[in-house]
């Protein structure tokens, strides 16, 4: 279980570090745990690890946010958001005609089959731009939270849950796949 937490807070953190700074901030991180794992209990160097990269993600996020390139990259974001609404429009027309608009059964399957196209428009925003994925994840959030406030539509809570865990995490995968792509030989 702590080799996971490891693994993961440090996937997470690192993909908040600029590239050229990755290998030796994780070094730094792995080395300083190593220590203090043959020094204190395991456990406490992972609470030291983790409160590490839970106080370091707040001005790296900052640093990345007050960089020239935030403007394209919140630019980028917005064509995603245009796109997925324009992907999202043209599924729902398309399986309108099967299900009455408006049931549970058209809200999931126009949910569930609009996924696939956010995970590539993620892919494509972060490839033109290193944030913009995420960025048009954080939209995609705040914007159902608003709709879900705002709209008086019945909705069972699993529909609302899909609905704030699918569109957001589809454009993050996104993200994930267009950092995990192969070097070039």
């Amino acid at each position: 279980m702590r080799h996971r937490a490891l693994h993961a807070a440090m996937w997470l953190f690192l993909r908040l570090v600029p590239e050229r700074e990755r290998e030796p901030l994780a070094g730094d991180l792995a080395e300083e745990y190593a220590l203090r794992a043959k020094t204190t209990s395991s456990s406490a160097a992972l609470k030291w690890y983790l409160q590490q990269v839970c106080a370091s993600v707040p001005p790296l996020l900052w640093a990345s946010f007050t960089r020239a390139a935030w403007i394209s990259t919140v630019g980028v974001a917005l064509l995603a958001y245009i796109a997925v609404g324009v992907v999202e429009f043209i599924v729902n027309w398309a399986i309108s005609n099967s299900f009455a608009t408006g049931t549970v059964a058209h809200n999931a399957l126009g949910l569930f089959v609009t996924a696939p196209m956010v995970v590539l428009i993620g892919y494509f925003a972060a490839r033109f731009r290193r944030g913009a994925a995420l960025v048009l994840a954080a939209m995609m959030l705040l914007a159902i939270t608003a709709m879900t406030l705002l709209t008086t539509e019945s909705l069972p809570p699993w529909l609302r849950v899909a609905y704030f865990c699918v569109g957001p995490a589809a454009a993050f995968i996104g993200s994930a796949l267009r950092s995990h792509r192969p070097a070039r030989s």
